[in-house]
């Protein structure tokens, strides 16, 4: 698993035919040196893209590199929880699998169709998502989950490398997000979304990014504060059932009920 302990921010101008402009780098690392080091090669590779006539790449880019987020706690060696960009608690565990699984939003069709006996769209999900992990990974038990947009499931007795090719399998069969997959790869880590996402709770997006300035930590420890009560009555997903009868190893067992108590994923409260 990595994900980076220190981020550093370099910029500089060039000169192109629509005249000066601006270029900014992050760079990543274990220490400050490196986090710089890497920030000078990434500028240089940026400013010899831009010449060469080539476009504007993604500043955020998900999936390609590790994400630039705040690192909240270590809970060990193979799990990290970190703050992303709009303010939710991701647990990153380099071994704990998991899949989110984004459904569409039933319409009044599928709405009206219910009244006529035809099968409810979200239980057909769960069917297809049971039936996936069946196929892809028979020997393996997971717990699934209700959330907000779709469904998310969790391996419990077994672990799997984030970058190897049955978890590359898991993913595909289940039609989980080709971006999480990359990021999954690039990171060396899976990713679940341990608190609601704030929009869905009438709060605003976090003030500024990772890392933060002086003034700005004040603004975010601010926001922190009206976070945690605009998230009282929300839970991040809700427990549905478990495929299989295995039991949680050891190993994983305390990260499962980190998420579990985190996601308040046995309370009846509405989903974000």
């Amino acid at each position: 698993m990595y994900v980076p302990r220190f981020w550093t921010r370099t910029k500089s101008e060039i000169d192109t035919e629509d005249g000066k402009r601006l270029l900014v780098a992050w760079g990543f690392g274990d220490d400050e040196g490196k986090a710089s080091a890497e920030a000078e090669r990434r500028l240089q590779r940026l400013s010899q893209r831009l010449l060469g006539g080539a476009s504007d790449p993604n500043e955020y880019d998900y999936g390609g590199r590790p994400l630039r987020e705040e690192i909240v706690q270590v809970l060990g060696p193979d799990a990290i929880l970190t703050r992303n960009r709009q303010g939710a608690v991701i647990l990153n565990a380099a071994r704990l699998l998991f899949l989110d699984v984004d459904q569409p939003q039933a319409g009044g069709l599928q709405r009206l169709g219910r009244l006529f006996g035809k099968k409810d769209p979200e239980q057909a999900a769960v069917e297809r998502l049971r039936a996936g992990l069946r196929e892809a990974a028979p020997a393996v038990t997971f717990r699934l989950y209700r959330t907000a947009a779709g469904l998310r499931a969790l391996a419990v007795d077994r672990e799997f490398d984030p970058a190897g090719p049955e978890a590359r399998a898991l993913m595909e069969r289940t039609h989980t997000d080709e971006s999480f997959a990359r990021l999954c790869r690039a990171q060396k880590s899976f990713r679940a979304r341990l608190t609601p996402k704030p929009w869905r709770c009438s709060c605003p997006k976090p003030p500024g990014e990772h890392p933060r300035v002086e003034e700005a930590k004040r603004e975010f420890a601010a926001w922190c504060q009206d976070y945690e009560r605009a998230i009282e009555g929300h839970a991040t997903c809700r427990y549905l059932e478990t495929v299989g009868n295995g039991s949680a190893l050891a190993k994983l067992a305390p990260l499962i009920q980190v998420h579990d108590q985190a996601t308040r994923c046995a309370e009846a409260l509405p989903l974000a």
